[in-house]
C-alpha cells in the first residue's frame, strides 16, 4: 500500500509539474529571435519525431518556403499541433494524420488535418482561449501558445473541422519578401 501510495503521488507531482510549466510558458512572452529559415524545413524536423506512427503522411511544397521565423518556437507550434493530431486518433479505426504545406500568395500555410472527432461546435469560438480544452487531461494552454507565437511571428492560425470529420488547422505565415 506504501509503495502504491507513493507512486500515485510522484504521477500527481509530475502532472502538476507538467502543468506549472505549462502556465509559465502561456504566461511567458515568447523571446522571439527571427531569422531566414525554410519553414518546410522545421516541419521535416518535427516530423521526424512521428515518423513511426503509420497514420501520419507528408506532402510539402516542393520549393522552399522561406520566412523569418524563430525555429525553436515554431518547432513548438507544430510538435503542439502534431501531438493534438494523434491524440485525437487515437480511438479511430484507421488513423490518419496528414501534414501538408503550400504557399498561397505572399503566406506559407501549413496544414495539419486528421480524421479523429474533430472540434466540438461549442468549443470552435473559444479554442484558442486559456484554460478551454476538451481533452480529460489537458490544460488548455496549448493552442492558446500556438496563437501567441504565430501572432510574435505576423501570422495567424485558423482551426475548423473537416468537411467528412476530424479536425483542421492551419498555421499562416509571412513570406520573405523577394
Amino acid at each position: 500500500m506504501l509503495k502504491r501510495s507513493t507512486d500515485t503521488i510522484i504521477k500527481q507531482v509530475a502532472a502538476l509539474k507538467n502543468m506549472v510549466d505549462a502556465f509559465r510558458d502561456y504566461a511567458r512572452a515568447p523571446r522571439i529571435k527571427l531569422s531566414e529559415l525554410d519553414l518546410n524545413q522545421v516541419v521535416r524536423e518535427v516530423s521526424t519525431l512521428y515518423e513511426s506512427n503509420p497514420a501520419v503522411k507528408i506532402e510539402l511544397e516542393e520549393r522552399p518556403l522561406m520566412i523569418m521565423g524563430d525555429a525553436a518556437l515554431l518547432r513548438q507550434v507544430l510538435h503542439n499541433l502534431m501531438q493534438n493530431a494523434q491524440d485525437a486518433v487515437l480511438d479511430v479505426d484507421i488513423p490518419m494524420i496528414h501534414i501538408s504545406s503550400r504557399q498561397e500568395g505572399r503566406n506559407a500555410i501549413v496544414c495539419v488535418q486528421d480524421n479523429g472527432s474533430g472540434f466540438p461546435a461549442e468549443l470552435l469560438p473559444r479554442a484558442f482561449e486559456p484554460y478551454v480544452t476538451s481533452k480529460p487531461k489537458g490544460t488548455g494552454l496549448g493552442l492558446a501558445v500556438v496563437k501567441k507565437i504565430a501572432e510574435e511571428h505576423h501570422g495567424q492560425v485558423t482551426l475548423g473541422n473537416g468537411e467528412q470529420h476530424g479536425a483542421r488547422i492551419l498555421l499562416t505565415l509571412p513570406l520573405l519578401e523577394a
